[in-house]
């Protein structure tokens, strides 16, 4: 399914969607997971340095591994995927448990526009609620029903406003961990790729050019 983050548009796998049931595996390893071929397509990377002094100096995907009851944050938890190279991510899950009060500080209750509370559902929304009391619209991937920020409102507005959010210490937007949540351990490895006789058949079957595969 599409979700929107900080990065614009990304590409959810094996979402909990409505109607549909959940995709697994019966056993781990090379071959038995997700495996995507993606054209990062450089040549379509938007010149923002004309216009503003940001821009990404890096090529490649951000991937961000996460349950199915926490929106992703791909812009702080994900991690690069390079080009030219094939990414092995082996992971692990890890189920943990915290206290409530009066023994710890866990939450466990639904937020406004999440049903269930995780950390970065608490940050979303608190986000939220801080660009639309400050710029009276929301950023794109922000949920609710205010108006979208124009390009001005985001330029002008929301993103100072949400720098200066994330500079303050003490920040109203301190999310407590939950009572309970998954986490998965990941360890990458990375081969070179195309090989000599693979970059031929890739250049046929997608007719580019040799050095474009590679």
């Amino acid at each position: 399914m599409q979700v929107f983050t900080r990065y614009g548009k990304c590409y959810m796998f094996n979402a909990a969607e409505e109607g549909k049931s959940l995709r697994t595996t019966m056993k781990g390893g090379t071959g038995n997971g997700l495996e995507i071929m993606l054209d990062i397509q450089q040549d379509e990377y938007l010149p923002v340095w004309g216009e503003t002094e940001e821009t990404a100096f890096e090529a490649g995907v951000r991937v961000q591994i996460h349950s199915q009851a926490e929106p992703p944050f791909v812009h702080e938890l994900g991690f690069g995927v390079a080009p030219g190279f094939q990414t092995f991510v082996a992971t692990q899950e890890q189920r943990l448990t915290y206290l409530p009060p009066p023994w710890g500080e866990c939450v466990s209750q639904a937020l406004g526009f999440f049903e269930v509370y995780s950390v970065t559902a608490c940050r979303i929304e608190c986000e939220t609620r801080y660009i639309v009391e400050n710029c009276n619209c929301r950023m794109v991937y922000m949920p609710g029903d205010s108006p979208y920020c124009t390009p001005e409102q985001y330029k002008d507005c929301a993103e100072p406003a949400l720098a200066a959010l994330s500079s303050v210490e003490g920040s109203s937007c301190m999310c407590r961990n939950p009572c309970n949540m998954t986490r998965y351990n990941k360890e990458l490895s990375m081969v070179k790729i195309p090989s000599k006789t693979s970059a031929r058949y890739l250049e046929k079957k997608f007719n580019r050019s040799e050095k474009y595969i590679t």
